[in-house]
């Protein structure tokens, strides 16, 4: 298991301490933006973010990336999530092109080419597009600017004690708490997730608290699928629904799917569970929605 530190940087008021409480919610949404952003990018890879230390001065809360990657990928994905953080307030910084905020992002004691900037640099904006990164990182900024004494936040992908080179100020918190971008209608574009309410039987759902994607059917095709909705998730593991784990389990979802274009062609890469409306358990209805299987053995597009 490969293993990368990564630095959320807080700084704060000399006149107070931000509170336990907020600190604590802050951490958890970037857990979820970080955890979305290796879905799009690695979604077979198994991820985690564990805590580390904190350090002396501004509050540093140092953790780790731990993957089943090379040290050079995990190195680019700590990057790409620390640009991410900071990235859509990038008009705040001059007028900084991408490439730029990620190599101000990378420091110096890390040598990358113009090709791997670049390339880093596409990757935040295809992860930036999607929904399920987006939504998480709103919540960090909200969880922040409801405390005074966070006067600005940075991301290192490392554990160095200096302070980053960019940090979003307190004036940036509330916008980048309530702000929304478009994914479609930019002829450039070749990453977009596309929302989707359906219905899908459940094949296979992972019992243990992981990253590991639930096996669905839909459409005649079956597939894996991130689930996203953690409250959902928490009750099956804890078994506080009246839901049976048996044959004929039909959930009325909000499908995530991501797609890159090639060539004229949208292809899907990966599905994310976004939300579980409501289920229901009917194993014939479920048999009959499989016996519509596809005779397309290629089941990721």
């Amino acid at each position: 298991m490969t293993e990368q530190s990564l630095t959320i940087y807080f700084e704060l008021s000399p006149e107070s301490r931000p509170t336990l409480g907020t600190v604590g919610r802050a951490i958890i949404e970037f857990e979820k933006m970080a955890g979305e952003a290796v879905f799009l990018i690695e979604p077979t890879v198994e991820f985690s973010l564990v805590y580390e230390r904190s350090a002396t001065g501004s509050l540093r809360i140092i953790s780790k990336l731990r993957g089943l990657v090379t040290p050079e990928r995990l190195r680019d994905l700590a990057i790409i999530i620390a640009t991410t953080l900071i990235s859509n307030a990038v008009g705040h910084f001059q007028g900084k092109a991408m490439d730029e905020v990620v190599e101000s992002v990378v420091g110096e004691g890390v040598t990358l080419t113009d090709a791997d900037i670049e390339r880093i640099a596409e990757a935040v904006v295809r992860v930036q597009r999607s929904e399920t990164v987006r939504a998480p990182r709103r919540e960090f900024y909200r969880a922040v600017e409801q405390d005074s004494a966070i006067t600005g936040v940075g991301a290192l992908p490392n554990s160095q004690s200096k302070k980053p080179d960019l940090i979003v100020p307190r004036t940036e918190f509330l916008k980048q708490a309530t702000n929304h971008f478009k994914t479609e209608g930019d002829p450039g574009q070749t990453f977009r997730v596309l929302p989707k309410r359906t219905e899908v039987v459940v094949i296979q759902p992972p019992l243990v608290e992981s990253n590991r994607q639930w096996r669905l059917f839909s459409d005649g095709v079956e597939f894996g699928a991130k689930m996203l909705d953690f409250e959902f998730k928490q009750q099956i593991l804890e078994g506080t629904t009246e839901l049976k784990l048996a044959t004929g389990i039909i959930l009325d979802i909000t499908l995530e799917i991501a797609q890159v274009k090639e060539g004229d062609l949208w292809k899907n890469k990966s599905f994310a569970v976004a939300k579980v409306h409501s289920w229901r358990q009917n194993p014939k209805q479920a048999e009959l929605l499989l016996s519509h299987r596809s005779n397309d053995d290629d089941q990721s597009n």
